[in-house]
């Protein structure tokens, strides 16, 4: 009697070259921009997007050193004491010297370069999460096809093996060892679901999105300057922001104080009533509050700091990329050749097996040693891959 064993690589080598089929059909699958745009008008910080984009565009005059304000005194008239009734309004404008005019329009300028850095920066993070979350979609895709079709073949090989311990032609024994194999593939299964779910939620949390990627591949790209970096580009920003806002604590010092006003007394009596224009300057001395000098500069140390140990960082990441995706690339290559030679030995064990010369629990050491190596080869191409998207990433693009 003969059996009919899925052979798990025959279709599935090339999905492997592939690495872009679904398990179901779905209706306009979104490219990676599609799903970039989408994740990116539902990412939470686009609620106050807006109002930093209008607040960092404030033409407000850069020649106050702070808030004008206005007072208004009102003065009832006392007859015993022969006072008149008088009221008088005043606004006084904090002018700025040349020295803290000119730091004030570079806080402008740093902070519009920064809010224009910072949203470059969370769409090149957004990309980086939509393509980590791809690979392990893709991964879970592989892992689920594979033991899906290792199930399948598991259940025939019990079937079949049933039916020859039934007439007598193998041992019951045999029957345990594959019972064994078949409950390990189910609990892997049920973790693979599990997984499944739980990535698919991510997706519609991350974009609003319900139709899944199909086809998304990313060819890495040539290696770009790290000053175009958007977390760089937005430390630099932030840099030169807090050295503006410190300029602007030092130059706090004698900036006048301009004061307008206009006073008027009713009259009284045979005093007739009066108006008078008022002006006054003063001038502020000393420099600002001791802790927000302090703070300045110690806002400036930590963001330079920041910057030179984020440039480090990535330079130590490019090098170690460098030379892990040569390593990587020829570890898939291997695990290929590899699983290339077992499929040349599954026939004729396959036979053995059949003919009672190989025993049952050799024989699933052979299938299981087959499918550990097409699983390995499968993770090593997923790692490749994955190792690319962070290449790219690492070199400050969305694709």
């Amino acid at each position: 009697m003969h059996a009919v064993f899925y052979r798990p690589w025959r279709s599935f080598s090339s999905r492997l070259l592939l690495l872009c089929l679904p398990l179901q059909v779905w209706a306009a699958p979104p490219a990676f921009n599609d799903a970039l745009n989408a994740a990116w008008q539902n990412l939470p910080e686009q609620k106050f997007l807006r109002d930093e984009t209008r607040i960092s565009a404030d033409a407000s005059p850069v020649w106050l050193a702070g808030a004008p304000s206005a007072a208004l005194d009102y003065q009832q008239q006392d007859s015993a004491s022969s006072s008149a009734a008088e009221w008088q309004a005043a606004v006084e404008l904090p002018l700025a010297r040349p020295a803290l005019i000119s730091s004030q329009r570079d806080y402008r300028q740093a902070a519009g370069a920064e809010s224009d850095a910072r949203q470059r920066l969370l769409r090149w993070q957004l990309a980086g999460e939509l393509q980590t979350w791809w690979w392990d979609f893709r991964a879970n895709q592989l892992s689920l096809q594979r033991n899906q079709q290792r199930l399948q073949a598991m259940q025939q090989q019990l079937s079949w093996l049933s039916l020859l311990i039934k007439q007598g032609e193998r041992p019951a024994a045999d029957r345990l060892a594959v019972q064994e194999q078949l409950q390990s593939i189910k609990n892997q299964l049920l973790q693979d679901t599990q997984q499944q779910s739980l990535l698919q939620q991510q997706w519609q949390q991350l974009t609003g999105l319900t139709e899944l990627p199909q086809h998304w591949q990313f060819a890495q790209i040539s290696e770009q300057p790290l000053q175009q970096h958007p977390l760089l580009q937005t430390l630099e920003a932030r840099q030169q922001q807090a050295d503006a806002g410190f300029r602007s604590n030092e130059n706090s010092r004698f900036n006048p104080r301009l004061s307008v006003g206009m006073k008027h007394t009713a009259a009284l009596d045979a005093q007739p009533a009066a108006d008078v224009m008022q002006l006054g300057i003063s001038v502020d001395f000393g420099h600002s509050s001791y802790s927000a000098r302090r703070e300045a500069v110690r806002r400036l140390s930590d963001d330079y700091a920041a910057s030179v140990r984020t440039r480090q960082q990535l330079e130590r990441q490019q090098a170690s990329l460098r030379n892990t995706l040569p390593q990587l690339q020829q570890r898939w290559q291997e695990l290929q050749a590899l699983s290339r030679e077992a499929q040349a030995q599954y026939d004729g064990q396959y036979r053995a097996y059949q003919r009672g010369t190989l025993p049952g629990f050799q024989w699933l050491q052979i299938q299981n040693s087959i499918w550990q190596l097409q699983q390995q080869a499968d993770e090593a191409r997923i790692q490749y891959y994955r190792t690319i998207s962070q290449w790219n990433q690492l070199q400050g693009q969305t694709l």
